[in-house]
């Protein structure tokens, strides 16, 4: 510690050796990104608003269309099920294997890292079709197989082993896709925390359990809250998993019927789905308002430096279960619905009846023959990786203004104006960015540039919470330490504050980047036919029922994905141990 504090001092000194009156370049760059994001923002919003709310045709208004309160109130409440167990569980599993694996003594090397966010790489569409070809009633590869071992063994069973269609399928596919989020945002707080409050919590005489409930879950829990925070997030804006698994098991959630009020009615209903988006607020308003109450209070470990080194907790006998928890997470969210997707792509058709002799890459050479699912890849990547880098920075940016800043009502006009596109539908926000730029005097319907606008607005208030979370654990101290000195607001951003927060962007870069990629609602609503993009291609070849070349498209996806993110995670593990 006293050896960071001296090269923090010594840095902070150098840096102010020239004094800068505060009204600086920094300040005014800031405050035009900011105004910029609320006008791209606010404004297609606003628009569509008008629109709905007041230039609506007579007999047209929401409430009219909203039909029966007992159905609405049926699909908030299956929806708040869903979520708040799915949720729920991705806290507690998430945070449990961020600290087994950045704090015991598992020693599963790199693949305990890296493998529990693998289910990220596979899109959710993708995803939830492998778990209906794995479990559906009839044709799911564990239900017909399982079935006939139970025969050979003399067992007879009546009706599917499991069903992915059903209250408890649903909910494990969401907990399979919530689950990352929280993994990241603890693992890399964990990564960050000073090893020497744990360790001096041991030499006083607290056990590892005491130790973990006394010190390391309270220094991370800004990252637990916002992981829970995404994880709600997501789910509620997640429409690929409830539309193939919900609607089949007969469960109606929001995002499937915003989604049908707004492409399956003539004219669209867009006034009932804004209604539903307001319920919506509700629920992110209040897990914001917990968030910054958990920041401001600074009841937690921040970064003042790291003197020693990290004391890995023995687990004794309980390491082989925990390591067989990891894997067993690994092989139902990961291994198998990719292996059944692989499996599917070498048929012909799906089937649980495998002619093996006949297996064959037929399909991969259909599908990636074709330019347009080659140029949707090609389109994916190149927006994914661009918009990641641009919000990330940007919200890093905008973090440290509004945590250094004294003024609340603007610093909270600003997180409002940020997060207030998790509170409505990807497809209302894809309907007013179609709205306003579609037409005269833009004409950027179809185009890649609307693509980027609306991905940047759509994925502003998960980049947001990762760089809040990531500077307030970075903390107040060496910010202050630096104005003392004198430095600018931008010296001491680019110069102290960026290169402590790195590792929690680069965490939220890897997941943005893996969201934008597979992104499906705004994708399928703005992309033209000349620019698609992963997610309407998926769409495309799902709705004509290629399940098959669906399967083959989201194996080769899933691979180069995975080279990405992997990629990234190496260049954090070495920008990690070099803070270190």
């Amino acid at each position: 510690m006293q050896a960071l504090s001296q090269t923090m001092a010594g840095r902070v000194h150098g840096i102010g050796n020239k004094r800068v009156r505060r009204g600086n370049w920094f300040a005014a760059i800031s405050a035009a990104l900011c105004i910029f994001l609320a006008m791209l923002i606010l404004v297609p919003i606003a628009n569509i608003l008008y629109d709905v709310f007041w230039a609506h045709a007579p007999g047209a208004s929401p409430f009219d269309q909203l039909g029966s309160a007992k159905a609405a109130l049926t699909v908030l409440a299956n929806t708040s099920l869903v979520l708040g167990v799915a949720a729920i569980l991705a806290v507690f599993f998430g945070s449990l294997f961020a600290w087994l694996n950045e704090r015991t003594d598992v020693e599963m090397s790199w693949a305990s890292k890296v493998l529990p966010i693998i289910p990220l790489l596979l899109p959710p569409i993708a995803g939830s079709i492998g778990w209906v070809m794995l479990a559906s009633d009839r044709a799911g590869l564990l239900n017909v197989w399982g079935k006939r071992l139970l025969e050979f063994m003399g067992i007879q069973t009546d009706g599917p082993l499991v069903s992915i269609f059903s209250w408890s399928g649903l909910i494990f596919v969401y907990l399979i896709y919530t689950l990352p989020h929280v993994y990241l945002c603890v693992a890399s707080a964990l990564r960050n925390l000073d090893p020497s409050l744990e360790e001096a919590s041991r030499v006083n005489g607290a056990g590892p359990l005491k130790t973990l409930v006394k010190v390391t879950l309270p220094a991370v829990l800004p990252a637990i809250i916002s992981g829970g925070t995404i994880s709600i997030i997501y789910g509620i804006a997640l429409f690929s998993v409830p539309a193939i698994i919900a609607s089949q098991a007969g469960i109606d959630i929001l995002a499937v019927k915003i989604v049908n009020l707004m492409m399956a009615e003539f004219p669209p209903k867009t006034g009932a789905a804004l209604l539903f988006g307001l319920v919506i607020v509700v629920v992110i308003s209040v897990m914001t308002w917990i968030q910054r109450r958990v920041i401001s209070s600074g009841k937690f470990a921040t970064i003042g430096g790291k003197g020693a080194q990290v004391t890995l907790v023995k687990l004794g006998w309980v390491r082989w279960p925990a390591r067989m928890l990891l894997l067993g997470y690994i092989l139902v969210a990961t291994i198998l619905p990719f292996g059944t997707l692989f499996l599917v792509s070498l048929q012909r058709f799906w089937t649980a009846n495998i002619d093996w002799s006949r297996l064959s890459f037929r399909h991969y050479l259909n599908v990636f023959g074709n330019s347009f699912a080659s140029q949707g890849i090609l389109n994916s990547l190149t927006l994914a990786i661009s918009v990641a880098t641009v919000v990330m920075f940007v919200t890093a940016l905008i973090a440290f203004r509004m945590y250094t800043s004294r003024n609340w009502l603007v610093t909270g006009a600003i997180d409002f104006t940020l997060k207030l596109p998790a509170t409505i539908s990807n497809l209302v926000i894809g309907m007013a960015f179609i709205v306003m730029f579609a037409g005269a005097p833009f004409y950027l319907h179809g185009t890649l540039t609307i693509l980027l606008l609306a991905y940047a607005v759509l994925y502003l208030p998960q980049a947001s919470i990762i760089a809040s979370s990531a500077i307030a654990q970075v903390g107040r101290q060496l910010q202050e330490a630096s104005s003392v000195a004198g430095a600018s607001e931008g010296k001491t951003f680019f110069r102290i504050m960026f290169p402590l927060m790195l590792p929690g962007l680069v965490a939220g870069w890897t997941m943005l980047f893996v969201l934008l990629a597979g992104d499906l609602t705004a994708s399928a609503m703005l992309s033209g036919t000349g620019n698609p993009v992963i997610g309407s291609v998926i769409l495309n070849l799902w709705t004509e029922g290629s399940f098959a070349p669906v399967a083959a498209f989201a194996t080769v996806v899933s691979i180069i994905m995975a080279s990405v993110v992997l990629t990234v995670m190496w260049i954090s593990e070495r920008l990690t141990q070099r803070s270190r």
